[in-house]
């Protein structure tokens, strides 16, 4: 079978990772980046070319499309599906997770457990925005932003005003979002394959840091779920079509509630936490995909071979 990744890095962990356990597997892959697909379209034909060559035929594709790069990467993955190539996550999928609003308006209305979230403008907005989260202080966000990046903490209504009046001259949207203080500088990232969560971490921020994101310096610590997160974290990622994503949930007093979910997310850190081999499975995955498969995981997790030293 043919496996493609689509990804403008093939030096990455992942990718690099993906490939290694493909290679393992004798599943054929390569690694396209997405800007060199060239769309092709004509009245009763779909192609893409990479480098002025049409794509040999291809199984099954597991898209890696960075936030930079969403649009063109998205129109890549729908004249995929056009095509009737599978895919592990769908175009559908990956643009409800990249937006922020949009995933926690999905979320919301399939009745998962969110913090109350406000999208709005002008300063007066602002202030009856701050309301309805409870006050401050308050989580401020980018609509669009990975790793942490567009995400502040606003501890008063002047700063608050502040930064919005900032961004909305940047020509920027920002969502603000309830303060769940009993998860401050923590939350909880479950990873789902399919129709389970293949693996699970608490990550905690770094001393004088609220985002708790690996990237930004976060702590992984494996932690084994309760039934509850673990049922959330797959109805959330069902909700928003995908069938691989990272999942982060707060825990608060009333519950887990969902804070994001990613179409494209990493697994260093979860595979050093937890030794589990998060690659293999989204390897097996994707062969289980391309088979039409309902069942695309075995019941045993595989753990990762001890580094030799």
């Amino acid at each position: 079978m043919k496996l493609a990744i689509l990804s403008r890095n093939r030096q990455l962990h992942s990718i690099q990772r993906l490939l290694t356990e493909a290679q393992a597997m004798r599943v054929q892959c390569e690694v396209f980046d997405p800007l060199d697909c060239q769309i092709v379209v004509t009245r009763g034909s779909l192609e893409v070319f990479v480098h002025d060559r049409p794509l040999p035929k291809l199984d099954v594709i597991i898209p890696r499309i960075g936030t930079s790069i969403t649009d063109y990467g998205l129109a890549v993955v729908r004249q995929f599906e056009q095509m009737g190539v599978k895919l592990v996550n769908g175009s559908h999928g990956i643009a409800a997770s990249r937006d922020k609003l949009r995933c926690i308006q999905v979320l919301a209305s399939k009745g998962l457990d969110v913090p109350t979230t406000v999208l709005m403008r002008g300063s007066r907005s602002a202030r009856l925005a701050l309301r309805h989260v409870q006050g401050t202080p308050a989580v401020m966000k980018l609509i669009r932003g990975t790793q942490g990046v567009g995400v502040m903490l606003v501890e008063s209504s002047t700063s608050c005003e502040s930064v919005l009046d900032t961004m909305w001259g940047l020509g920027e949207d920002v969502i603000l979002q309830q303060y769940v203080s009993e998860s401050a500088g923590r939350d909880i990232r479950a990873f789902v394959i399919g129709d389970r969560v293949v693996a699970s971490m608490r990550r905690q921020a770094r001393e004088g840091e609220f985002r708790s994101n690996i990237h930004r310096g976060g702590e992984g610590i494996p932690v084994e779920l309760k039934d509850t997160y673990k049922r959330l974290a797959v109805q959330a990622a069902r909700a928003c079509g995908l069938t691989v994503a990272g999942v982060d949930m707060l825990e608060s007093l009333t519950g887990p509630k969902v804070l994001e979910v990613n179409s494209s997310p990493g697994f260093e850190g979860i595979e050093a936490a937890t030794g589990i081999n998060v690659a293999k499975m989204m390897i097996q995955h994707a062969v289980g995909v391309s088979r039409g498969l309902k069942n695309t995981l075995p019941k045993t997790t595989p753990r990762l071979k001890p580094a030799r030293v």
